[in-house]
C-alpha cells in the first residue's frame, strides 16, 4: 500500500496530468476502491465532493452491472457506465454500494440525484475513461487504482 493509502482507509485524490485529469483511489477492498474512484471522477465533473454536494434535482436510484475479463477492463467498463448514466440521464451518484466487485463482474446500487440541468455540473467535462497509465493493484492489504480521464 502507498503512503497515501496508509493515511486513510479509503479515499481518492486528483492526479496532475498535462492534457487530461486523473484519479487515484484506494480502499481496504476492491469494492471500496472502485466506489472511491467513481466518487473521484464525479468530484472532477461537479467541482465538488459528490457525497456532500447540494445540487438541485430529484432523488434517483440505479442498479448497475458491468463485465470485464480482468481488473483493468472491469474498471474501465465500470467508470464508462457511470459516465454514460451521467451524460444520458444526468445522474450523479452520492452513495455507491457495490454488491459484487471481482472479474468478471461488478454490480452496484447507486443512490443519488438526477440533475435538474447539466449546468449544475460546474466542473470539468469528462469525455472518456482511458487505458493510459491505468493501474489496478489488488492485494490482501487492500486495493489501489490509478486512471486517467479524457477531458
Amino acid at each position: 500500500m502507498s503512503q497515501e493509502s496508509a493515511e486513510s482507509v479509503a479515499g481518492y485524490a486528483q492526479i496532475d496530468h498535462t492534457a487530461d485529469v486523473g484519479v487515484s483511489a484506494w480502499g481496504p477492498t476492491p469494492a471500496s476502491a472502485f466506489a472511491e474512484v467513481a466518487l473521484g471522477m464525479f468530484a472532477i465533473m461537479l467541482d465538488a465532493d459528490p457525497t456532500t454536494w447540494q445540487g438541485a434535482g430529484e432523488p434517483a436510484e440505479h442498479r448497475v452491472r458491468v463485465s470485464g475479463s480482468g481488473w483493468p477492463l472491469l474498471l474501465v467498463n465500470w467508470l464508462s457506465e457511470l459516465l454514460f448514466l451521467f451524460e444520458v440521464e444526468r445522474f450523479v451518484p452520492r452513495t455507491i454500494c457495490l454488491t459484487e466487485c471481482a472479474p468478471p463482474h461488478c454490480a452496484a446500487t447507486l443512490i443519488g440525484t438526477r440533475l435538474a440541468s447539466m449546468d449544475e455540473a460546474a466542473g470539468t467535462s469528462v469525455k472518456a475513461v482511458t487505458y493510459h497509465r491505468l493501474a489496478v493493484d489488488v492485494s490482501p492489504e487492500g486495493a489501489e487504482i490509478r486512471v486517467i480521464l479524457d477531458i
